[in-house]
């Protein structure tokens, strides 16, 4: 099953909860603080963080008809701490409907405007595991990060893959001020990703790694994927490892 990432991110000084800015976004349609569901019309997971973040809420039309989702597990830090409040319902998303506004509303209790950040993983239903002969491979980056935005990048490998087809089973990426990262594979509509990290000792979710969250995406040899990433700050060196079956 496919899945993809999307975002929000805004400073602001609200004490209540209020409308955080969507993310501008080349693989789905955004209007102002409006993520329009796509044809991945299932909400996966969820994370919100923020230095003063007290409350976070994920909200659309669909889910008001039952109740919108009170976020309380919640990253209080700039960056996801180790491990995250990641919010993990790949097993049994929550339906959404497609096209319709998907929007992350936070609170913050700081002596002025703050950042809060929220993320959301879209699919088109529950995600299986898969299993096969994996291997972890290092990529890294050398590009600047525009802060609070996405910034796309080309991997390097540190070795060199033989010939042939793969999947990516699992992914961890790591920045100075990152907050997450997602795969650009020519292939696919789709950007699924993962929670970064600033430190090689932070602790990430399990369901990232080693198949737990399906196939991320295929690739050959000659044309592998590319990243977006999305930090605190303008960072100059990125690290992801990926975990790959070879398939062909």
């Amino acid at each position: 099953m496919p899945f993809t990432l999307v975002g929000w991110s805004e400073s602001q000084d609200s004490a209540v909860l209020v409308n955080v800015a969507a993310l501008a976004d080349p693989h789905v349609r955004i209007v102002g603080d409006d993520v329009v569901v796509p044809a991945l019309a299932n909400l996966a997971a969820y994370y919100m963080n923020g230095v003063n973040i007290t409350q976070g809420r994920i909200l659309s039309p669909s889910l008001r008809t039952l109740l919108n989702i009170d976020v309380r597990a919640l990253d209080r830090n700039a960056e996801p701490l180790s491990p995250p409040n990641l919010q993990d319902l790949f097993g049994n998303p929550v339906p959404l409907v497609a096209s319709e506004s998907l929007n992350a509303q936070a609170a913050e209790d700081g002596a002025g405007a703050q950042i809060s950040n929220a993320l959301a993983w879209l699919s088109d239903g529950p995600i299986a595991p898969v299993t096969g002969v994996m291997r972890t491979v290092r990529t890294t980056c050398a590009i600047t990060l525009t802060a609070y935005a996405w910034s796309n990048g080309a991997l390097t490998f540190d070795q060199t893959l033989p010939a042939g087809r793969y999947q990516i089973v699992g992914m961890r990426a790591e920045s100075t001020g990152l907050i997450a990262a997602r795969l650009v594979t020519p292939a696919s509509p789709w950007r699924p990703g993962v929670i970064g990290f600033d430190a090689e000792s932070d602790v990430e979710p399990d369901r990232f790694r080693y198949g737990r969250c399906g196939v991320f995406s295929e690739f050959d040899h000659d044309a592998p994927p590319t990243v977006d990433f999305l930090s605190v700050s303008a960072d100059t060196a990125e690290t992801v490892h990926l975990d790959l079956i070879k398939i062909a």
